[in-house]
């Protein structure tokens, strides 16, 4: 399974559900997330990161100047601050193995 760790910049806390899965992102946290649900819930991975801002509510925003909805710059700015890194996984038995190795030294 492919996954990544998302870290929320932002300083607010993101609640998102992917798959019958809820997800949270504290701020500042690294969270381990499938790599589908990272794409899904973030937009990981995609150029064109439009539906991902409509989904989240952060596209548009009403401003009533002009009586209409206009687009929201900050959310793309908000979308921008989750960052993303590959998750490498490894074996416990490999762990243990560099933990005796370094013990005999």
């Amino acid at each position: 399974m492919d996954s990544v760790y998302v870290t929320n910049k932002n300083d607010f806390t993101h609640a998102d559900r992917c798959d019958g899965i809820d997800y949270v992102f504290p701020p500042g946290e690294r969270v381990l997330t499938p790599s589908a649900a990272a794409t899904h819930m973030l937009g990981y991975n995609l150029l064109d990161k439009t539906d991902t801002l409509v989904r989240l509510g952060w596209a548009m925003k009403y401003d009533p100047k002009v009586k209409n909805y206009v687009e929201d710059t900050e959310g793309v700015q908000r979308l921008a601050r989750f960052v993303f890194e590959e998750a490498v996984m490894t074996p416990k038995s490999a762990l243990a193995a560099g933990v005796k190795e370094s013990a005999l030294v």
